[in-house]
Parts: C-alpha cells; sequence; structure tokens
C-alpha cells in the first residue's frame, strides 16, 4: 500500500497528516473530531478509498498537537492552509466531515485559493442549543476522563443503532488506547465546535460545492446540513434513515462523492 504517515510544522508545532495515491490531484480530507488521532487509523481509511488512488492524491490532517484551551475552528482552518501550502496544495477536492467539516467551511472563505471543489458531510455553520447540550454531555464524561462510558456515549451519538450492534466490538477496538492527552484536546476541541459560528459569511464560498447531510443525525442535526445548501445556493443530498456517520455507514456514499469530484464542469 502506497501510505506515508508523517508531519507538516505550522505556526510553531506542527500537524500530523498522512497521505496515499497515485493521481496527480490533489484530495484534501479533513476528518471529524475523535478520542484519539486520525493517524492510528491510517490504514484503515487508505483501505476504504482505493477507488480514489488512481486519480487523487489524498491527504488526510489531523489537528495540531499543542492544542489551547482558546482554540478555535478557525485557528485549525489556518494551520491547515499553512500545511497545504508548505506541502505544495492549491485548488484541491475538499472532503471535510463533522468537524472537519467545519474545518473545511471556514478554509473555503478564508482561503478560497486551496479549495476548487469542497464536500461538506454532516457537519454545521453554527450550533444548535440541542446540538450543544449534546457535546456538554459527551464532553463532561472526558472530563471525568471516563473513557469507557465517553467510547459508548460518542458511538452510540455518532452510528445508528442498528449499525452500532452490527460492529460494535469493532468501533470499540477503534477507540481504545486514547492517552491522557488525546482525552484533553478532544475536550478542547469540543469547546471550539460549540462556539463556532460561520453562517453569515457563508456567501463567500464561491467553489462547486456538495452538501451531504444525515436524515438521523443525532449530533448536529439535519437542518444544519439544509441551512449551509440553502445559503450557498449548494448541491444538496441527504441519507435519510441514515445517523451522524452515514459517511461510514452508505455504501453509495463513496461513489458520491468520487463522482461530484471527478464531474466534467
Amino acid at each position: 500500500m502506497d501510505l506515508t504517515v508523517s508531519k507538516v510544522a505550522v505556526g510553531g508545532s506542527d500537524i500530523g497528516y498522512f497521505s496515499f495515491g497515485r493521481g496527480d490531484v490533489p484530495f484534501v480530507m479533513l476528518p471529524g473530531i475523535f478520542t484519539k488521532s486520525i493517524l492510528t487509523l491510517a490504514e484503515l481509511v487508505a483501505m476504504a478509498y482505493q477507488q480514489f488512488t488512481q486519480d487523487f492524491r489524498i491527504y488526510v490532517f489531523d489537528r495540531r498537537t499543542d492544542i489551547e484551551p482558546d482554540c478555535t475552528i478557525d485557528g485549525c482552518a489556518e494551520d491547515t492552509a499553512e500545511a497545504m501550502y508548505r506541502l505544495g496544495l492549491k485548488n484541491a477536492c475538499v472532503f471535510g466531515v463533522s468537524m472537519g467539516g467545519m474545518i473545511a467551511q471556514s478554509l473555503a472563505v478564508k482561503r478560497p485559493d486551496l479549495v476548487g471543489r469542497l464536500v461538506l458531510g454532516s457537519t454545521a455553520s453554527r450550533i444548535s442549543p440541542d446540538a450543544a447540550r449534546l457535546l456538554d454531555s459527551i464532553s463532561e464524561l472526558a472530563g471525568r476522563n471516563d473513557t469507557a462510558a465517553l467510547y459508548e456515549a460518542f458511538a452510540k451519538a455518532v452510528y445508528t443503532p442498528s449499525f452500532y450492534e452490527k460492529y460494535q466490538k469493532a468501533i470499540m477496538l477503534s477507540m481504545q488506547g486514547s492517552t491522557d492527552e488525546d482525552i484533553r484536546r478532544f475536550v478542547l476541541l469540543t469547546e471550539a465546535i460549540k462556539r463556532f459560528d460561520i453562517y453569515g459569511e457563508l456567501d463567500k464560498v464561491k467553489c462547486p460545492l456538495l452538501v451531504i447531510g444525515a436524515g438521523e443525525d443525532g449530533i448536529l442535526g439535519v437542518q444544519a446540513s439544509r441551512d449551509i445548501a440553502e445559503k450557498t445556493g449548494a448541491e444538496l443530498y441527504i441519507y435519510e434513515g441514515y445517523g451522524h456517520a452515514a459517511y461510514d455507514e452508505a455504501k453509495d456514499y463513496k461513489d458520491r462523492l468520487f463522482e461530484f469530484f471527478t464531474r466534467q464542469v
């Protein structure tokens, strides 16, 4: 497997990333918040996105290693922009999910030269009261370092009941091994999500945009996806009957993503 795991210096710190694929088109993937570094899942992600490897070189970015209490989504976007600049990436196909979708929105608004096409999955441009309450409850478990309860609550919020029941062991295994620093970062990034609001600037997004929502999104809610599409005039697709992690559960999700990124203008 053509897989490279590395890091790039940004703002006095660094961002870990992994890359794979043999294509010429840069494809930047910005994942959602997780209980540990996305780098620990590099091989799984690379295997899941094999259909993209002929046409794209895929770059999956983590957040910076030294997250501070006052971190913001915009700050994470600035870090990502610097990382992309240092790696020579511009006019990229960008796919952001959940928190990664928030970072992607900020990137498209503030650094449009870096984003050629954009897909936003299960994300929001601002946080609803219901979403804030759920994030508070999950963050509280993390703050108490009750990792067993955190893993279960997080997984049940992300996946539909049937998917969780079927793959519970694998899901729990993927989250195990979180360090104290991982949990600290999780709490701080959750707080950054709660403060995020870019809705008033979405008219600055000019690149082709596909918004993919989930009808049963129990974290951010399906209306958040509809709001982004309405504000930007973007193409919208809703996976009815799917939860927040439709990007993992829906069998045709990656096909839809691939079609949009390779569609002729």
